[in-house]
């Protein structure tokens, strides 16, 4: 999308611009309001572009793998003539109060620092979705796409064959695990808790299978190499020693985390750092939203994202009084 200087206010600034955020803009449109897709990646889509295995459960969309869905949600933006600005983090979201002569008398205007930008909006929705969570030990982020992997649906067959570690003890670590083992790789799979909450019938074929061997109470201390993995040091719950296996490859898949650190101080958050929100995606912050899987631990989903920007696009239509209360 073509990035432009926004000087103006907007009616409606969109933070990510995944599923969630396009189909609240695409919504937005329809109702004839301003808004503007601010996205930190360079191109949208959101975690469209982390899946890699067919989509099983969506209409219109099954069978088809992320990067088919993104390029498409895409089109239709383009189609659409949505606003997208890519490739810049949100710095920091600001609620202003405006003066008695301001656009909204007695309403906020939310204000978003994005570089050196400062954008403001009547309205703001937070739709940045999940991002991977990280162990954040040696090795992790120097080996990054030489040899450390989130996904053995994509990178599977580059390590065939060999051996490969897999952290991780839910479901998408274990389905791992038997994706690696099924093209004949000896598969080593590290869980830090004696308890898995992987999918029961996973978890059995996991167990049964010759060429993996499971390490419970293990906790990961380092990936090893230095211009590609070779080897993943663990130390095993009761041992005074690290241990070390040779591996080619290294699958991290410890689930999720919500990315709203731009949010903090502003909208309340639960523990675990989602976005609280009320009825039709109302925050703690007047004039704030949220939609997707910031603001659902319990169910995300593409569906899920897509449905709540659209509620999120009503809530607002109305509060903007584009549409009958």
């Amino acid at each position: 999308m073509p990035r432009k200087r926004h000087g103006a206010l907007t009616d409606v600034l969109i933070v990510g611009a995944g599923p969630a955020g396009l189909s609240a803009a695409l919504w937005l449109r329809d109702f004839g309001l301003s808004c503007l897709l601010l996205e930190r990646e360079r191109q949208p889509g959101g975690q469209l572009h982390q899946i890699h295995a067919p989509i099983p459960n969506y209409l219109t969309a099954y069978g088809w793998d992320g990067a088919r869905f993104a390029g498409v949600a895409l089109d239709d933006a383009r189609a659409a003539s949505l606003e997208i600005l890519v490739g810049e983090p949100v710095r920091r979201i600001v609620v202003e109060r405006p003066t008695r002569s301001g656009p909204r008398r007695g309403g906020p205007v939310l204000r978003v620092d994005r570089g050196r930008e400062r954008l403001r909006g009547r309205a703001l929705i937070l739709a940045t979705g999940l991002r991977r969570r990280a162990l954040g030990v040696p090795g992790e982020k120097e080996l990054a796409a030489h040899g450390v992997s989130h996904s053995a649906n994509r990178d599977r067959m580059r390590w065939a064959q060999r051996p490969v570690a897999v952290i991780g003890g839910g479901t998408a670590a274990v389905e791992d695990a038997i994706l690696c083992a099924e093209v004949g790789c000896d598969v080593l799979l590290l869980h830090h808790s004696a308890r898995f909450r992987a999918r029961n019938d996973f978890l059995e074929r996991a167990r049964a299978h010759p060429k993996i061997r499971i390490v419970t109470n293990a906790e990961v201390r380092a990936i090893v190499g230095k211009e590609r993995v070779e080897a993943v040091r663990f130390r095993e719950q009761g041992k005074r020693r690290d241990e070390e296996a040779s591996v080619d490859a290294v699958y991290v898949r410890i689930g999720w985390e919500p990315a709203t650190e731009a949010a903090r101080g502003v909208v309340r958050l639960d523990r675990a750092g989602y976005v609280r929100v009320g009825p039709s995606g109302r925050t703690s912050a007047r004039g704030i939203y949220a939609a997707g899987d910031v603001c659902s631990p319990s169910c995300p989903s593409i569906a899920g994202a897509v449905g709540q920007g659209a509620a999120v696009a009503w809530e607002i239509a109305r509060a903007l009084s584009r549409l009958p209360r």
